[in-house]
């Protein structure tokens, strides 16, 4: 592999790994805010993004802090391949969305990258 391309590789991975410990600890509060607060919030978000609302909500145990942070983490990843499911036009729900989605994919492309730089040495 050719320098200046180790270089490159370095500095996006970089980025990659600064943003998701960056992103960490407000990922880790609005996590909280969203599985620990009002259930108005996670049932607004099902109601954008859930396949089946309704089918998701019969289930008692659907409202439990644990179950509502797991599916909340379910949408961050997912969340480019189903944002057209949104309904909402909300400005700040997109960019909550987006900025929490960045956070959790950074996590997965730095470990990805860290994989690729094992095997590539």
């Amino acid at each position: 592999m050719s320098e200046a391309l180790k270089d490159i590789e370095t500095i996006v991975a970089g980025l990659i790994a600064t943003y998701a410990i960056v992103w960490s600890v407000p990922g880790v509060i609005m996590s909280a805010m969203v599985s620990l607060g009002d259930p108005q919030r996670i049932v607004f978000i099902d109601n954008q993004l859930s396949k089946d609302v309704n089918k998701l909500h019969s289930n008692h145990m659907c409202m439990l802090s644990a179950y509502i942070s797991t599916r909340l983490f379910h949408y961050w990843v997912k969340y480019p391949f189903i944002r057209k499911r949104a309904t909402t036009d909300s400005k700040k729900f997109k960019v909550f969305m987006w900025v929490n989605t960045m956070g959790v994919w950074s996590y997965i492309l730095s470990f990805v990258l860290i994989i690729i730089g094992k095997f590539l040495t």
